[in-house]
């Protein structure tokens, strides 16, 4: 999907599980720390009242965001500025669900089960996200803390 530059996966202390990203230029950044930022983002909207931050726009970006509320698992995706909000929520549902059908019953599974549904995972979502050029995993941080 040309709109998406990225989608990422956190385990709920906000670790990177997984990301794939469309780099097309420079606009590369560190994504091992989009999920402790999203984490602050989050519990700063609690303190103020808020239930939940669905979108933070930065320049010619957005990320759109979301939590599982039983694992606590977030997912997000960064898209540019422009994009249709309703096709890239849509996404990120998809997104949650697919890798919770996947990982449901495996978030304690040996690294060889877990390996192979995340492969299972990536061709599931490459078909909507496409292939992207960076694809990025650590099953040490499929798991739920609770």
């Amino acid at each position: 999907m040309k709109e998406i530059d990225g989608a990422y996966i956190f385990s709920s202390d906000g670790g990177l599980i997984f990301s794939i990203e469309n780099l097309e230029d420079s606009s590369a950044f560190d994504s091992d720390y989009l999920g402790d930022f999203l984490n602050t983002v989050e519990s700063i909207a609690l303190n103020i009242g808020e239930e939940e931050v669905n979108v933070l726009e930065f320049g010619n970006i957005k990320f759109f965001h979301t939590r599982d509320k039983l694992t606590k698992i977030g997912f997000a995706i960064k898209c540019k500025k422009d994009t249709k909000p309703k096709k890239i929520k849509q996404t990120l549902t998809n997104l949650m669900n697919v890798f919770l059908e996947r990982f449901t019953g495996n978030f304690s599974s040996d690294e060889i089960i877990k390996k192979e549904k995340m492969e299972s995972f990536i061709e599931t979502i490459s078909e909507q996200l496409g292939k992207g050029n960076k694809v990025e995993y650590f099953l040490d941080k499929i798991k739920i803390v609770k």
